[in-house]
C-alpha cells in the first residue's frame, strides 16, 4: 500500500513523525457496540430539574452516540420501583431510538432464595460464602440448589421490566460470581459444590426459561471480576457453550502485572496477553465478547484515565478481540463519576449547587463510541511512531473508516494513511487541554503530547471490498433529517408569501411585507391585540412549522429559539411567545421586547417544550400575544440543535459532513454572494474564508443551512 509523504515543513514543526497505514480490505471483528452502566444513582437523575435532566440525556446518549447501556436487575421483589430506570431508558430511546440496546446483569438473586435472607453479601458483619449462594433443594431437577425457582424470577422480572417498558437485549445472569462482596451478590461455582450453587447448571436453568418468552433476550456470560488467573477460562470451560449468546467479563485483575485497577488503568497493557488468551479461544460475530465493567475504583478523577481508557478500548478491539465495551459509570453522584458526575443540588449528599461535571474519561468513551456504529468491523492498522496506539473501524458498507490514533508520548506529527479514502472530520482530546475538540481532517495531523485524536474517512469507491448491509436497524441518520448547530425554520428574505400563518377572529391577518425596512427588504407584519388582555382578552397569532423533514422537530431538539423581529408601531412591542398544537399552550417566555424603529434578535428559551419527564408537549406552532399592536419578523432560527461544534449532537453518518460539498453563500437579504466546496467556504474556526463584506450570511450545502460570519 501507497503511503503518504510528510513535508519537510511538518516535519520541522514537530519533534517527531509517525505514520499509521490502513488497509480497508484487512477486516476483523464485528462491532456490538460502545455504552456504559446506570446501575447506581438512578434516583439523583430523575431529582435534577427537568432543564438539567435534559442537558444530562442530551451530554449522555446523543453526545456520546451510545449502543449499549448496562441495567441491574433490581426486581428482586414485585414492590421494587424501577421508575427511575424506565425514565433513562425512556430518554435515552427517544435520542437513540432502536440503535440503543440495554444488557442487564443480576448482583443478587431474591433475598428468600438465599440461606441468609439478604440480598447484601455481608450479613452482620459476617461475609459466608455458603450463606451467599443459593438455597439447597432435594427436588431441583437442575441439581443440589433452587435453580429452578431463580430462573422462574428471572422470567417474571424481565416480563416485569417489559410491562415497564425496558427489554433487554441481553441478559448476564449474575454479575462477577466469583466476587465476594459487601453489597448485593449472590455466588456461583463455576460448577456446582457441596457448599455454592454451579453457574453451569443456573445458566442451563435460566436458558430452559426464559426461551418460553416471545422475544427472550440472549444470554451473555460467565462475566467474572476479572480475567486474570484463568478465572474467565475456569467457568467457560465448565458451562455448556450452547447456553451462551456471547461472553462477558471484568478486568479488576489483569493476570499480566499489578493486580491494582488503579495502576492497570495507567499500564493497559497489561491486559493485552490474558484478553489475547481469551480471544484465541472464543468470541466470534456469533458469539461476541464484551467487556461489560471496568474502572479504576479511584476515588477522584484523574486527567491521566482518559488515556488510560482509550488504551485498555485499543487493547481490547485488537489484542483482545471484542465486539463490545461497556464502562463501568455512565454517571456517578457528586463530581466523581466515572464519564458523567451529577449533583442534583443541595440535599443530596456533598452537593451544593445543581451541576454536571463532563470528565476526561466521557471523551475517552467518545473518541470510539460517536465516531463507530453497530456493525462496524475493526480492520487491520500498522503505524510507527512513539508510545503511538491506533485502531481503525469500517462501516459496514464500507464508506466510512474512523481511525483512532492514542498519543502517549512526546508531540508528534501523524501521516495518516487510507487507500481510497478522503479525510472529512477530525476531532482530538488532549490530556492538559481542549477534549472533543474539532481540528481540520487531514492526511497530515499533529498530535499534542498525551493526546487522543479520531479521524473519519469516507469513500464513495468500494466496489473492490468486500462490503456487507448495513444493519436493518441502520445506526446512520438520515442527514435530511439531522439537525445542523443553527438551524433556519424560516427566513422571509427567501419566501414570497405569509405561508403558514394564521390569527384569532379579532385580529388582523399576517401579511407579507416587500418595503426595505433598514436592509432588510422582506418580512411577515403580525398585527396582535393592541389593549390590554383584560379587555381583549388572550388573542394568538400562529405560525405553523413548515412540514419539512428538516424541520421536522426543532422544539423538542434545540436550545433556543432566535427570532429576528421589531415593533410595528413607535413604541416598543413587549411579546409573549409559546407553543401550541398537538397540546396545551406551553408559555416559552414572557415579556420578549421587539423594539421600536429597528430590528433586533430576541432569544427564546425552549426548555419548556420539554416536560418532567424528559417527553416532549409536541408543539408544532409557534403562539404570539401582546396588548401591543404588532410585530414584524424577518427571520425565525433555532440554535443549540446538535452541530458539529456540541458535545450534545455531533455527526453520526460523516460521509455527509465532506468539506468537499457543493456549498453556497447567501447574505441576508437571500441574494447568492458566492458558490463552491463546504472546505473553501469555512476556515478552521467557522468563519468564512472567501472575499466577502463583514456581516452575517447564511451557508447552505445538500444536508444543512447555517448562519456564518464574515469577520
Amino acid at each position: 500500500m501507497k503511503k503518504l509523504l510528510i513535508s519537510t515543513a511538518l516535519l520541522a514543526s514537530s519533534a517527531f513523525a509517525a505514520s499509521i497505514t490502513v488497509d480497508p480490505a484487512s477486516t476483523a471483528q464485528k462491532v456490538v457496540g460502545f455504552g456504559a452502566g446506570a446501575a447506581y444513582y438512578q434516583s439523583w437523575i430523575t431529582a435534577m430539574s427537568t432543564s438539567m435532566q435534559k442537558d444530562f440525556y442530551d451530554t449522555a446518549f446523543t453526545g456520546l452516540n451510545l449502543s449499549l447501556l448496562r441495567l441491574g436487575n433490581w426486581k428482586q421483589e414485585d414492590t421494587t420501583s424501577i421508575a427511575a430506570d424506565v425514565a433513562i431508558v425512556k430518554a435515552g430511546k427517544q435520542r437513540l431510538g432502536n440503535r440503543l440496546k440495554i444488557e442487564m446483569s443480576s448482583w443478587s438473586a431474591p433475598a428468600r432464595l438465599k440461606p441468609s435472607g439478604s440480598v447484601n453479601g455481608s450479613v452482620n458483619g459476617q461475609k459466608i460464602k455458603k450463606q451467599n449462594t443459593l438455597k439447597t433443594s432435594s427436588s431441583d431437577p437442575y441439581g443440589k440448589f433452587v435453580y429452578s425457582e431463580f430462573a422462574h424470577w428471572w422470567k417474571t422480572s424481565l416480563q416485569s421490566y417489559e410491562q415497564m417498558g425496558i427489554t433487554p437485549d441481553y441478559i448476564s445472569l449474575q454479575n462477577e460470581p466469583d466476587m465476594e462482596a459487601d453489597y448485593e451478590e449472590t455466588l456461583f461455582d463455576p460448577t456446582e459444590s457441596g457448599e455454592v450453587a454451579g453457574y453451569k447448571q443456573a445458566l442451563q436453568a435460566v436458558r430452559d426459561s426464559i426461551s418460553t418468552l416471545a422475544n427472550p433476550p440472549k444470554i451473555i456470560g460467565p462475566e467474572p471480576l476479572g480475567i486474570g488467573y484463568n478465572n474467565f477460562e475456569k467457568y467457560a470451560k465448565a458451562l455448556d457453550d450452547k447456553n451462551l449468546d456471547g461472553y462477558a467479563y471484568h478486568l479488576y485483575h489483569a493476570g499480566d502485572g499489578n493486580d491494582n485497577s488503579g495502576t492497570n488503568y495507567l499500564n493497559p497493557e497489561n491486559f493485552r496477553k490474558p484478553m489475547s488468551a481469551i480471544a484465541k479461544s472464543y468470541g466470534s460475530d456469533n458469539k461476541p465478547i464484551i467487556m461489560t465493567e471496568f474502572c479504576t475504583m479511584e476515588s477522584a478523577v484523574r486527567q491521566q484515565d482518559m488515556l488510560g481508557l482509550a488504551h485498555i478500548m485499543q487493547v481490547g478491539f485488537t489484542g483482545g478481540k471484542l465486539n463490545g465495551y461497556i464502562a463501568w459509570e455512565l454517571f456517578w453522584g457528586e463530581q466523581n463519576g466515572q464519564l458523567i458526575g451529577v449533583c442534583p443540588g443541595n440535599g443530596w449528599s456533598s452537593c451544593t449547587e445543581a451541576k454536571l461535571y463532563i470528565n476526561p474519561e466521557y471523551h475517552a468513551m467518545r473518541h470510539y463510541s460517536k465516531f463507530v456504529n453497530p456493525g462496524w468491523r475493526v480492520v487491520k492498522t500498522t503505524s510507527e511512531g512513539n508510545d503511538l496506539y491506533t485502531v481503525a473501524f469500517r462501516s459496514a458498507d464500507c464508506d466510512s473508516i474512523s481511525v483512532i490514533a492514542i498519543n502517549k508520548g512526546s508531540a508528534q506529527s501523524l501521516n495518516i494513511s487510507v487507500n481510497g479514502y478522503t479525510p472529512v472530520y477530525a476531532v482530538q482530546s488532549a490530556e492538559s487541554g481542549d477534549k472533543s475538540k474539532t481540528i481540520t481532517a487531514g492526511a497530515n495531523i499533529d498530535a499534542p503530547a498525551k493526546s487522543i485524536t479520531t479521524v473519519v474517512f469516507t469513500t464513495s469507491n468500494t466496489a473492490a471490498l468486500q462490503c456487507e448491509d448495513s444493519p436493518i436497524e441502520d445506526p446512520y441518520i438520515d442527514p435530511s433529517k439531522q439537525l445542523a448547530d443553527t438551524l433556519v425554520i424560516v427566513d422571509y428574505a427567501n419566501e414570497t408569501a405569509a405561508t403558514g400563518w394564521k390569527s384569532d377572529e379579532t385580529l388582523g391577518k399576517v401579511t407579507f411585507e416587500t418595503t426595505a425596512l433598514d436592509g432588510v427588504s422582506k418580512y411577515v407584519k403580525v398585527p396582535l391585540a393592541g389593549c390590554a388582555q383584560d379587555d381583549c382578552g388572550y388573542q394568538h397569532a400562529l405560525y405553523t412549522l413548515p412540514d419539512a423533514a428538516a424541520v421536522k422537530e426543532p422544539l423538542s431538539k434545540c436550545k433556543e429559539l432566535v427570532f429576528t423581529v421589531r415593533s410595528i408601531d413607535s413604541e416598543d412591542a413587549s411579546v409573549n411567545i409559546g407553543g401550541a398544537g398537538g397540546s396545551t399552550w406551553s408559555s416559552y417566555q414572557y415579556g420578549n421586547t421587539a423594539p421600536a424603529g429597528s430590528w433586533a434578535e430576541v432569544s427564546v428559551p425552549l426548555d419548556n417544550e420539554i416536560d418532567s419527564t424528559g417527553t416532549p408537549f409536541g408543539s408544532t406552532q409557534l403562539s404570539f400575544n401582546s396588548d401591543n399592536a404588532g410585530l414584524l419578523i424577518a427571520k425565525i432560527v433555532a440554535v443549540g440543535c446538535g452541530g458539529s461544534s456540541s458535545i450534545k449532537g455531533m455527526r453520526t453518518n460523516y460521509a455527509f459532513n465532506n468539506r468537499n460539498a457543493e456549498a453556497t453563500i447567501f447574505d441576508m437579504n437571500g441574494n447568492l454572494v458566492w458558490k463552491g466546496s463546504k472546505g473553501e467556504a469555512l476556515n478552521d474556526n467557522g468563519t468564512l474564508r472567501p472575499s466577502l463584506r463583514q456581516g452575517a450570511y447564511i451557508l447552505k450545502t445538500k444536508s444543512s443551512v447555517q448562519r456564518v460570519v464574515k469577520k
